[in-house]
C-alpha cells in the first residue's frame, strides 16, 4: 500500500485505469539537480521544488495502473526537443504534445490530471457538441496559459475545458501552470486570483509574460470560453 493515496483512492483509480481501451505513455521532464531559494525569473528551468514528488508520483500511477499509464522520465537537458518552459513537466500521451502540466498535480488538479488521460486513452470528450464544433473550427495557432493553485475549486473546470481544447485542435498549445510553485509569469500577468487564462501567439511560446491577445480572468462555461478562444483567434489572422 502507497503512503501516497489512500485505498479508497487506489481502488477507485484502479477501476478507471482498467477501462482504459489502450495504454499510454507520458514524458516527464525533470531537472536531475536540486535548488532550494527562490524561483528564479531569469530562468524557470533553474528551479524545480518538486521534480522528486512528481517522480515519486509517477511511479505509484504506473503500479496502480499495472502499466495502462506509464511515463518516460527525462532530465531537462535530454527533453530540449519537447521544449519545456517550467519544471516539473508532465507532457500528455497525444500525437502533437501540445497539451502539459507545469508544477505537481495535486489537490484538486489531480482530478482534471486523470480526466485528461481518460479522455486520451479512450478517445471521448465531454465537451458539448457545438463547443467541439467550434474549436475545430480554429485555424490560427494559439497558445493557452492556465494559472491554477491546487485549492482552487474552480480551476478544475478550467483546465477540463482547456486540455480538452487542446486534445480537438493540435494547433492549440495548451499549458495549466501551477502558479504557486511557477510564478513567474503570474506575477508578470499581474494574477491576482485563478483560475487566470492568457491566450498569447504561439510565436511568443518562450517570451515568459509575453502580451495577451485575450484574457479570461475567473471561470466562464465552456459555451463562453470557446467564444473567446475564437475571437483571439480571429485578432491573430487580422493581424
Amino acid at each position: 500500500m502507497s503512503g501516497l493515496f489512500d485505498q479508497e483512492t487506489e481502488s477507485e483509480l484502479k477501476n478507471i485505469f482498467a477501462k482504459w481501451p489502450r495504454n499510454l505513455k507520458d514524458t516527464l521532464i525533470i531537472d536531475e539537480d536540486r535548488h532550494e531559494g527562490p524561483h528564479s525569473h531569469e530562468n524557470p528551468l533553474d528551479h524545480c521544488h518538486t521534480c522528486d514528488d512528481a517522480v515519486m508520483l509517477v511511479n505509484e500511477l504506473a503500479r496502480i495502473s499495472e502499466g495502462k499509464l506509464r511515463f518516460n522520465i527525462m532530465k531537462k537537458a535530454e527533453a530540449k526537443e519537447y521544449k519545456p518552459r517550467y519544471l516539473p513537466s508532465f507532457i500528455y500521451d497525444t500525437p502533437s504534445r501540445n497539451v502539459r502540466y507545469y508544477g505537481l498535480p495535486s489537490g484538486q488538479e489531480f482530478a482534471p490530471f486523470i480526466f485528461v488521460h481518460e479522455y486520451i486513452a479512450t478517445n471521448a470528450l465531454k465537451l458539448p457538441k457545438e463547443v467541439i464544433e467550434e474549436v475545430e473550427a480554429i485555424d490560427a495557432p494559439l497558445h493557452i496559459k492556465v494559472f491554477v493553485t491546487p485549492e482552487c475549486p474552480y480551476c478544475p473546470l478550467v483546465v477540463d475545458f482547456a486540455n480538452q481544447v487542446g486534445l480537438i485542435n493540435p494547433n492549440i498549445i495548451v499549458e495549466t501552470i501551477e502558479a504557486m510553485e511557477n510564478p513567474i509569469e503570474a506575477d508578470y500577468y499581474g494574477v491576482q486570483y485563478v483560475p487566470f487564462v492568457a491566450i498569447t501567439r504561439v510565436e511568443d511560446y518562450y517570451r515568459y509574460g509575453a502580451k495577451p491577445v485575450e484574457v479570461i480572468p475567473g471561470y466562464l462555461p465552456p459555451e463562453e470560453a470557446v467564444k473567446v478562444i475564437s475571437r483571439a483567434a480571429r485578432k491573430l489572422k487580422r493581424s
